[in-house]
């Protein structure tokens, strides 16, 4: 609740978050005008811009020039600092994850995957792909692929579907990632990625592969990772190095 000696934009923008988590107002339903919003609440127009552009600034709201203004997709916080697996972390921010298992089983390791995981090529790997869903919505395709001889059996023991792929290799095989080398990088969806994350043609998304290692340095895990870049933002805590200067 926002306190009452607040601004009048930021009591209006709060009422408008309260609004849209009450489902009042829904993703992609369409804001009135600036000029509308001043008329019906007897502010002027400067103060409902201020109230968009304070929702706009935190992806709450999404402005399309000559469209207007309106509800966003709901921004997902993904931690480049924290190692946590794409589960745990949707659930540590009140929501739901899942997947839909569009492949898994056992493969041969292509060029980029034996270099990152340190196998002959053509070594044997599991490879998973999901498309992962945050509240039933698609926001990422996903291959993950693990060294075979650090989980064998693996295609026997889970339901990648609805369980976290770290979680079981915790429970069943004891192996933790303790490290992980990661990249991002901005691209544009290709039509495949576009059909199953239900996306404009050559819509923005961000790129990301992983390659995470346990205690001993030793590498399992190789991810490659296409995201909604209307879905996600990527977090760092960065800290002033030892010998950095102001």
């Amino acid at each position: 609740m926002s306190e009452p000696t607040a601004p009048v934009y930021r009591r209006i923008a709060s009422a408008l978050e309260a609004d849209i988590a009450a489902g009042k107002l829904n993703v992609g339903d369409k804001l009135p005008s600036e000029r509308v919003m001043a008329e019906e609440l007897g502010i002027s127009r400067m103060t409902a811009r201020q109230a968009l552009q304070h929702l706009t600034a935190r992806g709450i709201l999404v402005t399309r020039t000559g469209h207007g203004t309106f509800v966003g997709r709901p921004v997902i916080q993904q931690k480049l600092s924290t190692l946590s697996g794409f589960t745990e972390e949707i659930e540590q921010q009140g929501r739901h994850a899942s997947s839909v298992v569009m492949e898994f089983g056992a493969h041969k390791a292509d060029d980029l995957c034996s270099v990152a995981l340190n196998l002959p090529l053509g070594g044997d790997v599991y490879r998973l792909v999901r498309v992962r869903l945050v509240d039933g919505e698609p926001v990422a395709m996903e291959t993950t692929e693990i060294r075979a001889d650090v989980a064998p059996g693996l295609l026997d023991v889970a339901d990648f579907a609805s369980e976290s792929l770290y979680a079981i290799l915790r429970e069943h095989y004891h192996v933790l990632p303790a490290s992980a080398e990661q990249t991002l990088q901005a691209a544009l969806s290709s039509p495949a990625v576009s059909r199953t994350l239900q996306l404009g043609e050559h819509a923005p998304v961000l790129e990301l592969t992983r390659r995470t290692c346990d205690a001993n340095g030793n590498p399992f895990e190789y991810v490659r990772s296409v995201y909604r870049g209307d879905s996600f933002v990527m977090k760092a805590n960065l800290t002033l190095g030892a010998n950095a200067t102001q």
